[in-house]
């Protein structure tokens, strides 16, 4: 209703709307600011993991800490071979039986990408290195005689269900002249520049590799370009929200207990990916341990929700009539 007349009620609520608006906007702008300066505004740094326990967690790299998501699908003590589709927002892993799983974090729906047979999986003792790039999964065989093979899966999806029949594409790969001997470690694949990064175990040389996807041939040998080798540590990999940092855990556990979640832990590392050099996270170690990791899509960072904030506080502020809405949780 318009109001012709003095209009005491919408005029104090006017007023004290624009106070409260220029003093959220002047907090916002000075602590957006003062975070800047300061140089303490969190990078990206959120990232999926699959315990030991078969549970699917979100770790926080930046405020350090984990939490649930959900428990996986698959039975046994294993779930591993963890990659995010990020467009659809699918995390997909092999279970101990040796099948591909799928899980939404949209809306919690989950089932069997495929079976273990159509990969030739044994049962407990499935792949246990992945990634998701150009709409497909791709995981480094799982075998005692680490053949260096990296396999490609194309998702085909009906509606928001994804599956796969077929067989999966191979392509070997070889590290200083060698098809044979690569014992992961993990991989992760640069959503931009389609570049694979790969950790191999120590006891294969502890190297930290990289591999051009777009010249990938199943018709001959795919040498790998090694960064650095002699690395003490093998680490599972996983890139921030916005592929600026490689991330990467790794996975400790106790050998006469390797099953119980509470004797397993995750010591947290960045990756230089030029030098290829290991840099411990000061203080980070998450409990229960993460078998593997996988990345998740991005997220405002914390300058865009403030922007956010102030541009509503300024609209707030010259609206000449109270809007009321709901509180959404998100």
């Amino acid at each position: 209703m318009r109001c012709l007349r003095a209009c005491p009620t919408w005029s104090v609520f006017s007023a004290l709307a624009r106070s409260v608006a220029v003093v959220v906007a002047v907090a916002a702008t000075h602590a957006f600011v003062s975070l800047a300066e300061a140089g303490t505004v969190p990078p990206p740094a959120l990232i999926y993991g699959v315990g030991v326990d078969n549970t699917i967690y979100y770790v926080d790299t930046a405020l350090q800490n984990i939490q649930t998501v959900a428990p996986s699908l698959s039975t046994g003590v294993k779930a591993n071979g963890f990659a995010t589709d990020r467009v659809r927002n699918h995390l997909f892993y092999f279970g101990s039986n040796g099948d591909l799983y799928y899980y939404s974090t949209t809306d919690g729906a989950a089932g069997t990408v495929a079976s273990a047979s159509t990969f030739g999986n044994v049962a407990d003792f499935p792949p246990e290195d992945a990634g998701f790039y150009n709409g497909s999964f791709w995981y480094i065989g799982k075998g005692d005689n680490y053949d260096n093979k990296l396999y490609q899966v194309p998702i085909t999806y009906t509606g928001n269900v994804p599956s796969f029949s077929g067989t999966p594409t191979a392509y070997q790969l070889s590290a200083s002249g060698s098809t044979s001997g690569m014992a992961f470690g993990d991989i992760a694949i640069h959503r931009d520049t389609g570049i694979l990064y790969g950790s191999t175990t120590p006891g294969s040389g502890g190297l930290f590799f990289t591999l051009d996807m777009g010249t990938l041939n199943p018709s001959a040998t795919n040498p790998v370009n090694v960064i650095s080798s002699g690395n003490t540590i093998s680490l599972q990999l996983a890139f921030s929200e916005d592929f600026t940092s490689l991330y990467g855990q790794q996975y400790l556990f106790d050998p006469l207990d390797p099953t119980n979640p509470a004797k397993t832990s995750g010591a947290w590392y960045t990756v230089d990916t030029n030098s290829g050099t290991y840099n411990a996270i000061s203080g980070f170690t998450t409990t229960p341990g993460m078998r593997d990791l996988a990345g998740v899509a991005a997220v405002p960072e914390p300058g865009t929700f403030l922007l956010a904030t102030v541009g509503f506080a300024v609209a707030l502020a010259w609206n000449r009539k109270p809007i009321l809405k709901a509180a959404r949780t998100t």
